[in-house]
This record gives structure tokens, sequence and C-alpha cells, in this order.
């Protein structure tokens, strides 16, 4: 193959990269808003006859300080960061797989509930947030492996 139809190729192959991302991006941006604006509602439901209630997770943060509340903050502020920047489609293989970490991260510590020995019952963010990682990390791995997939089968053929 002479160069100028490697260039070429190489070129349809950032076309294809680009036109896939933005596709992806669409759902990137309103994720982002959504994982940063479940942090404000609480997810565990106050035991009934109980006067303690659980606050959003940056009451939580603030009441108890370094925890596990904390890290799973950094991680969830991490992660969002990373969908913004996956939400104008400039975000490579090893971002989405930063997101899918991530959100699997996050979905797991919160079904995991840490520090409790007897969890309390989640209330629907708490049970939304779950899903929407999961289908956060989801996504990515999908966006991954789709970009993975066409990276593959270009250098199959030469480029």
């Amino acid at each position: 193959m002479t160069m100028p139809e490697q260039m070429i190729r190489a070129e349809l192959l950032n076309s294809r990269i680009t036109r896939i991302n933005a596709l992806y991006a669409h759902f990137y941006g309103p994720l982002c808003l959504l994982v940063i604006s479940l942090t404000f509602f609480p997810y565990y439901e106050p035991e009934p006859h109980s006067s303690f209630i659980y606050g959003n997770l940056w009451q939580e943060v603030f009441r108890l300080g370094p925890s596990f509340d904390l890290m799973a903050l950094v991680v969830l502020l991490l992660t969002a960061l990373l969908l913004a920047v996956a939400a104008v489609g400039k975000l490579s293989t090893s971002g989405l797989i930063a997101i899918l970490v991530g959100a699997t991260g996050v979905g797991s510590t919160l079904l995991q509930s840490p520090g409790y020995v007897d969890p309390p019952p989640y209330t629907d963010f708490g049970v939304f947030d779950i899903v929407l990682s999961f289908l956060t990390a989801g996504l990515a791995l999908g966006h991954a492996v789709h970009l993975f997939v066409l990276e593959l089968a270009f250098h199959r053929r030469g480029v």
C-alpha cells in the first residue's frame, strides 16, 4: 500500500472515530448532569420511628469527614469530569475505561453500603443512582469496544 493510500485510510479511520464519538457524546452530557444532580438527594431512607435522617452525599461528607463517602464523592466527581469530556467527543478508549471503572466503583459502593452493618433501605434516588452507575458503565464499555473493533478492523486491512 502506498503512502497516499495509507494517509487516506488513516483519515477515513479518524473520520469514523469522530462520528462514533459524536454519536455517543449525545448520551454523556445528560448522564453527567444526572450523576451530579443525584448527589444532592439522600440515598438512604430513615428507619421508621427514628429521628435520624440521612443526608445527601455532600452532607454526609461534611458530617462524617474522611470516610467512604469522601472516596465515593472523589470517584464520582472524577467520573463526572470524564463524562463531561466525553460529551464533547474528546475522550480516548483509555478515558472510556476510566469511566467504566469509576461508574462501576460508584455503583458497587452504593450497592454494598460500606460502613453499615445493617444498611438502611434505599430511597428511589439511591436505587436510580445504582442503576444509572451500571448503565453508564455499560455505555462506556460499549463505546470502548466499538472504537476498539473499528481500529482493529482498519489495522487488519493494512493501515
